[in-house]
């Protein structure tokens, strides 16, 4: 016997994965399995529901997936509104006190001729 661990992957009455066991080794695995279950492991990238056709495991389309599960799009609260328009103050006080600044900085270097 190997003394690999091992995971089963278990259907409902739907043929759906249900779940699934890890056994540190084949000892441990039930003899026989049950009529619900296989070593066989699903598919990386399979999008529920996740079905077992009695050989391999079939998914949902990813594209189809997502559109049957969109993601909703919180409405910002009012808070969340003010936050934004005091962001937007600010940055646009920034960018004209960074102007003021050069243009400041252009009439000193102007007024003393350009030299250090």
């Amino acid at each position: 016997m190997s003394k690999l661990p091992q995971i089963l992957y278990f259907w409902n009455e739907d043929n759906e994965l249900d779940h699934s066991e890890f056994f540190m080794t084949d000892d441990e695995l039930p003899n026989p399995l049950p009529g619900n279950a296989t070593p066989v492991a699903p598919t990386n990238g399979l999008y529920e529901p996740i079905t077992w056709d009695g050989t391999t495991w079939n998914g949902t389309d990813k594209d189809e997936w997502l559109a049957a599960h969109p993601v909703p799009v919180p409405e910002p609260s009012e808070q969340d509104k003010t936050n934004a328009a005091l962001m937007l103050q600010i940055a646009q006080n920034k960018t004209a006190q960074d102007q003021f600044n050069a243009q400041a900085m252009l009439a000193i270097a102007a007024q003393n001729g350009g030299t250090n």
